[in-house]
């Protein structure tokens, strides 16, 4: 592909020429012949750097709002001579906020080296990161020609870890709604209650300390909670990401308490740990922003719902 230099090579040739015409000595043939074959020499050798050229995309695969994170661009030129000059256009798309970002950076005199772009982690969301556009110009600068461009490469940005100006007491009111039921099968529970012995009950299971001051055989029967979903719905996430931030400093809170819970986003998150939470978040931020998906919340322990920067539990 043609480019600007060319044309002022090729108006300078002009003018060699015209001066070849007019001047009668050996410089002016000299220069012609100088600049007529100097520019495809060197294109010649230029080519097996332009053509073997390769570049690949690396970015680290999360990152926390507001950190500082670079898009990597390796240039590996398996030829000896550097390239004069290589121009990549790149595009990096935040699929949750639709935000896109464009740019175009020049790179002189390269023969392997490594070049980084920043990325724009003002707000969460699932980053592609891509170059549109990959062009490579010959020692002279005359020609430039068209590389393929690397695969997209993702990287997210995931909220802080931030509670509510006035934490909720979770222990409390988690306590406060559990719901407890005869564990089926029997076996050891922390939870128990004391009732009658039944035929049926096994010995491991009679309190005997109990039952010695009695006159009746008192049984300890092993209880399990009744109602062990726990839902956290994601409203509006408000300012700064305020209720992504919440989301992920709520269910980081219950993973520590061993609490098994489901985010209520686009679709229903089943978490049981850190790694679980943060792979929920991930697939949230990887779409736009929609109403959280409709599910039945009868019979659950508690849910919490997420609106801009409050906790509310019903």
């Amino acid at each position: 592909m043609p480019t600007f230099t060319l044309f002022f090579y090729l108006l300078l040739l002009g003018f060699a020429r015209l001066f070849r015409m007019a001047y009668v000595g050996w410089l002016g043939p000299y220069l012609f012949d100088c600049l007529l074959w100097v520019p495809p020499v060197m294109l010649l050798l230029s080519l097996p750097s332009m053509l073997k050229m390769q570049l690949h995309l690396e970015v680290p695969e999360t990152l926390t709002r507001g950190e500082e994170g670079y898009l990597s661009i390796h240039f590996e030129n398996r030829s000896l001579l550097p390239l004069r000059r290589v121009s990549v256009w790149f595009e990096v798309e935040n699929r949750f906020t639709g935000e896109i970002k464009k740019d175009r950076f020049h790179y002189l005199s390269l023969v392997s080296s490594r070049a980084e772009i920043p990325l724009p982690t003002g707000f969460c969301g699932q980053l592609q990161c891509r170059l549109t556009k990959v062009e490579c110009r010959d020692l002279l600068g005359l020609i430039a020609l068209r590389r393929k461009c690397p695969p997209t490469v993702i990287t997210t940005v995931l909220p802080q870890a931030k509670p509510p100006a006035t934490p909720p007491d979770l222990d409390a009111l988690l306590d406060a709604t559990m719901q407890l039921k005869p564990k089926y099968g029997g076996g050891y529970s922390e939870e128990h209650d004391l009732r009658e012995y039944r035929p049926g009950d096994t010995v491991n299971s009679i309190h005997w300390k109990l039952s010695s001051k009695t006159d009746e055989v008192i049984v300890r029967e092993p209880l399990i909670s009744a109602n062990q979903d726990i839902y956290l719905i994601l409203g509006r996430i408000g300012k700064e990401d305020r209720g992504l931030e919440l989301l992920y400093w709520l269910s980081l809170e219950l993973c520590n308490r061993e609490l098994a819970h489901t985010m209520v986003a686009d679709t229903l998150y089943d978490v049981g740990n850190e790694n679980e939470c943060i792979d929920a978040l991930c697939t949230i931020l990887a779409k736009p922003m929609d109403k959280p998906c409709p599910f039945d919340p009868s019979g659950a322990r508690c849910v919490f719902l997420i609106t801009d920067g409050e906790v509310s539990a019903k």
